[in-house]
């Protein structure tokens, strides 16, 4: 399995990541964690529970680095000595910045667009950096997220409607979750761009920059000027399609028309009828009256219209 989603989804097992873990925390791919110095050894423990007839009790171990074991005598048997694997009972500090940079090297993300300042919300959303559009001058953030169920909803959520970022981007996962993220933000399990080949780890760049484009069009043609397909929004006065929360998409799909017609001009109680959003307003839906503008239109009193051409 990759070493990237197996660091990831250790993250995601454990109740924090400034806490010294143990090494059945981290799994089968402990070693290869070692070698890429995503976790250090910092200390052992001194006692550990060992089996008494049906019950356990805790005994006091003897270390032995040079022989790289630990040592305990039996409760039962004063003069047993049993002998384990020193890394059995190794301590292990996660060193997450390590592997937040050798994620964004796999990648992609060059030098000079890699963030200074990672951690967004700590143990919980980092910011690796922006990565670039191919074949354009656009770029767009890259963050990870780690126990989004148990992470501070209103911080998360600032974070992710910074106005900072230029445009949308993509939140990585353990695995996809359909949550609905601020400014059109969308998240994806780390396993649909990172596979095994050859013994290493390899980044599906394409598929990556697909789901940024959210349109896939030929090697080296332009996005058409407008379209809607999934959540994924195109409209004239887009530089790049972007891709739309969930409830977003339900309303534009409401207020979309047939090619050669113009866009209907509807009020929120007849759009909300049906997409029922659970929003209460235009504007509660697009995060504000600037957001909401940017695709649908206040033409007259009460009545709205998408920004897009006939």
């Amino acid at each position: 399995m990759s070493a990237h989603l197996s660091f990831l989804a250790a993250l995601e097992r454990l109740p924090r990541v400034e806490s010294r873990v143990m090494a059945a925390a981290l799994g089968r791919c402990r070693p290869a964690f070692l070698q890429r110095r995503w976790i250090t050894e910092e200390d052992y423990l001194s006692h550990v529970m060992v089996p008494v007839l049906d019950s356990e009790q805790e005994v006091e171990v003897e270390i032995d680095q040079d022989a790289a074991v630990y040592r305990y005598r039996s409760p039962q048997q004063r003069s047993r000595t049993s002998e384990r694997p020193l890394a059995d009972i190794a301590l292990y500090a996660l060193q997450v910045d390590v592997w937040l940079a050798d994620l964004a090297s796999l990648i992609g993300i060059e030098d000079r667009r890699r963030s200074d300042c990672r951690s967004r919300v700590p143990g919980h959303l980092w910011h690796l950096g922006e990565v670039r559009i191919a074949g354009t001058h656009d770029f767009a953030p890259v963050f990870v997220a780690r126990a989004w169920e148990r992470a501070p909803a209103a911080a998360m959520t600032s974070v992710l409607s910074d106005p900072i970022w230029p445009r949308g981007g993509i939140v990585l996962r353990h695995q996809r979750d359909p949550v609905e993220l601020p400014r059109d933000h969308v998240m994806r399990g780390l396993d649909e761009f990172v596979r095994v080949d050859d013994g290493q780890d390899v980044f599906d760049a394409s598929a990556f920059d697909r789901v940024l484009r959210g349109f896939i069009t030929p090697t080296g043609a332009p996005e058409p000027e407008q379209f809607f397909q999934g959540n994924r929004l195109k409209l004239p006065h887009f530089s790049e399609s972007r891709e739309l929360s969930a409830e977003r998409a339900k309303i534009v799909k409401q207020m979309w028309s047939a090619d050669g017609k113009n866009a209907p001009e509807v009020s929120w109680a007849e759009v909300n009828r049906i997409a029922s959003t659970g929003y209460q307003s235009f504007d509660d839906a697009f995060g504000g009256k600037a957001e909401r503008e940017d695709v649908i239109a206040l033409v007259k009193r009460g009545k709205y219209r998408l920004r897009r051409n006939p």
